[in-house]
């Protein structure tokens, strides 16, 4: 299975959801939005697509993390740009912006939970420098 998840930054906020209770894999935990990739389907085109149906938001991929495999899933993580939209609850039951300092204080996935240790070990460049 292959799957994309995004990373939506804001300065040095960045968005996060919480899967339904009624999700069937990791319910009540917290993610990095995405999904799988359909057949014939490109990443970007994926991740772009994932966003709009999960939160109903356009997003602008801009960076593509080299994919890895976890959890014996190929996962092609992307930090992303907002474009449009206000976020709805089309997949989730809540979404809220933290920092890299929160991501110990949630329950992630752990699939969202490895990208986000990577962001934050390799990807600092792309995060607005504390003061």
């Amino acid at each position: 299975m292959k799957i994309v998840c995004g990373t939506l930054l804001d300065e040095d906020r960045f968005l996060i959801g919480q899967r339904l209770q009624s999700d069937s894999i990791c319910p009540n935990q917290w993610e990095l939005p995405g999904g799988k990739i359909e057949e014939g389907e490109s990443e970007y085109d994926a991740i772009v697509r994932e966003w709009k149906e999960e939160l109903d938001i356009e997003i602008k991929p801009y960076y593509h993390i080299p994919e890895r495999e976890m959890n014996g899933i190929l996962v092609h993580p992307y930090l992303i740009k907002y474009e449009s939209g206000t976020p709805k609850l089309n997949a989730h039951q809540k979404v809220k912006w933290i920092t890299l300092r929160d991501i110990n204080d949630y329950n992630f996935t752990p699939i969202s939970k490895k990208v986000l240790y990577i962001i934050k070990g390799s990807y600092q460049l792309f995060l607005r420098k504390e003061e």
